[in-house]
C-alpha cells in the first residue's frame, strides 16, 4: 500500500469514527411515564421515520405512579410528577446517551400532582395538585435544575384536572370539571394571582390549550363531545366565547400545530383535525377527519420537527407515530410505535 493510500485510509476510518455520533443530530429522545411500573421508558426516535429505539438502561425508576413529565428547554433535566408519593422527581439527562439519573431528594407537592407546566425559558415550574386543590410553583436553578418553592401553594376550586400556560407565561388557565368552568390566573415569574371568578365553559371540560399566537383558547368538553373557541385578551387574560364545534366522542386531549387543531377522542378512539382561521378562530373540520389513532388517545405530543404526531394509548399500551400532512393537517398512522407494556401516563421530548 502506498503512503498516499495509507493516508486516505486513515482519513476514511477517522471520518467513520467521528460519524458514530452523527446520528444524534438526526434523532430526538422521548421519555414516557409508565405509572403502573413506577418508571420512565426512554427511546431515541428518528427524525425522518419516527422509529423508536430503546435507550440502554430503560426503563428508569421514578417515584410512585409517575404521571406528567417535562423536559427542561436546555435538554439537561427532566421533571416528573409522582401522583401517589406527592412529589416531583428531578432527573439529569445524559446528553450523549439519553439515559436518566435521578437527583435526590424529591421536591414535595400538594396531594396528587397530575399536570406540570413550565415557561419557555425554563425559569419556573408549576404543578397542578388534583386532590390538594392547589397549584405549587417553583423556581428552577439553571445550573443544577433544582426546584425552590415560590411561596405557598395557590388554592384552586375542587378537583382541577388540567391547566394551560400561555406561551408568554403571563396567564394560566385551570379547568374545574366539577363546576364546568375555567379559572384565570395572572403569572409573574411563577407567582400566581387569581384574576377572576370561574367562567362557565361547558358541562365536563376535559382539556385546554392556548394557540401559539395567544389569540385563542380551545377547551374540550368530554360531556358534550365538543370543542369551544374563546378569544384571549392579551392585557387581562379574559376569555370571550366565539363558537363551538362537534368532535368525536369524549375528547380528552388537544394540540395546536401551525394552522391546525388536533383533538384526541378517547370514546371514539380517533383524532379530529380542524383548520383554524387565524383571524376569527373559526374551526373547520378537515377532509376525512376524524382519523384512526391506533387506540384510545390519552395524550398528543408533537415531534420537534413538526412531522409526526405522537399519540399515547392507554388501551393499546403504546405510543404511536402518525405522519402529518403539512398542507391539510391530515394524519396517517405509521407502523412506528413504542410499546410500554402498561398504559403510558405522559410524554416529553428533547430536541
Amino acid at each position: 500500500m502506498t503512503r498516499s493510500n495509507r493516508f486516505s485510509l486513515v482519513l476514511t476510518v477517522l471520518g467513520l469514527a467521528l460519524c458514530l455520533g452523527c446520528g444524534s443530530s438526526a434523532t430526538h429522545i422521548a421519555y414516557i411515564t409508565v405509572p403502573s411500573l413506577n418508571s420512565i421508558a426512554a427511546f431515541r426516535v428518528s427524525d425522518s421515520s419516527a422509529h423508536f429505539t430503546s435507550i440502554v438502561g430503560s426503563p428508569f425508576l421514578a417515584g410512585t405512579s409517575p404521571s406528567a413529565i417535562m423536559a427542561h428547554p436546555s435538554g439537561k433535566f427532566a421533571y416528573v410528577a409522582d401522583q401517589t408519593s406527592n412529589d416531583i422527581a428531578l432527573f439529569k439527562i445524559d446528553s450523549t446517551v439519553g439515559s436518566l439519573q435521578e437527583v435526590l431528594p424529591r421536591t414535595p407537592t400538594g396531594l396528587t400532582p397530575v399536570a406540570l407546566s413550565m415557561d419557555s425559558g425554563g425559569t419556573f415550574l408549576l404543578a397542578l395538585n388534583q386532590v390538594g386543590n392547589t397549584i405549587s410553583a417553583y423556581s428552577i436553578d439553571a445550573g443544577t435544575g433544582a426546584l425552590k418553592p415560590l411561596g405557598v401553594p395557590v388554592a384552586t376550586f375542587a378537583s382541577p384536572t388540567a391547566f394551560s400556560l400561555t406561551p408568554s407565561a403571563k396567564f394560566l388557565y385551570v379547568l374545574n370539571p366539577n363546576l364546568g368552568s375555567v379559572t384565570i390566573y395572572t403569572v409573574a415569574s411563577g407567582v400566581l394571582t387569581q384574576a377572576s371568578a370561574p367562567i362557565t365553559v361547558g358541562s365536563v371540560p376535559s382539556a385546554i390549550t392556548v394557540d401559539p399566537s395567544e389569540k385563542f383558547v380551545y377547551i374540550a368538553d368530554a360531556g358534550a363531545s365538543t370543542v369551544s373557541v374563546f378569544s384571549l385578551n392579551s392585557s387581562t387574560g379574559a376569555l370571550t366565547f366565539l363558537n363551538t364545534i362537534a368532535t368525536g366522542t369524549q375528547p380528552f386531549s388537544l394540540l395546536v400545530s401551525g394552522m391546525f387543531l388536533y383533538v384526541g377522542n378517547t370514546g371514539s378512539t380517533n383524532i379530529s383535525v380542524f383548520s383554524v382561521d387565524s383571524t376569527t378562530g373559526v374551526l373547520t373540520q378537515t377532509t376525512n377527519s376524524p382519523f384512526s389513532s391506533g387506540g384510545a388517545p390519552s395524550f398528543l405530543v408533537l415531534d420537534p420537527k413538526g412531522k409526526f404526531l405522537y399519540v399515547g394509548s392507554q388501551s393499546g399500551k403504546t405510543v404511536s407515530a402518525l405522519t402529518i400532512d403539512s398542507s391539510t393537517g391530515a394524519l396517517t398512522l405509521t407502523a412506528q410505535s413504542a410499546t410500554t407494556n402498561f398504559a403510558p401516563g405522559g410524554m416529553a421530548l428533547t430536541k
